[in-house]
């Protein structure tokens, strides 16, 4: 996965937390949950976005594969409402994940 790949790729995530957080009730604690993600991500990919980077080294290239599985697993739960706490528990790894690529790929950052 690409610098740019990772990037769209939390987009695409914030889209999709978007239209689920629209769901639930602004005082639910799910929501309040999906709203602390959503900004943590969105700080996230403005750090990737603004910073360049080598996306070739093998501990970018073996923290982008950890964050693509754990994609994955999130895609499978974000539109059914009743997975939403293993969504939710999925998001929160996808965080440290992309964390993870910060670290890795911008280590001053």
């Amino acid at each position: 996965m690409t610098r740019l790949e990772s990037i769209k790729l939390i987009g695409d995530l914030l889209t999709k937390i978007d239209v689920l957080r629209g769901s639930l009730m602004p005082d639910s604690p799910n929501r309040t949950a999906l709203d602390r993600i959503r900004k943590s991500l969105d700080k996230k990919q403005l750090v990737l976005s603004q910073n360049q980077f080598d996306d070739n080294t093998q501990e970018y290239i073996n923290a982008a594969k950890k964050l693509e599985d754990i994609n994955k697993e999130v895609k499978k739960t974000i539109s059914k409402i009743e997975k939403l706490v293993e969504t939710i528990e999925n998001l929160k790894r996808l965080v440290g994940a992309v964390e993870n690529i910060i670290k890795v790929a911008i280590p001053f950052a």
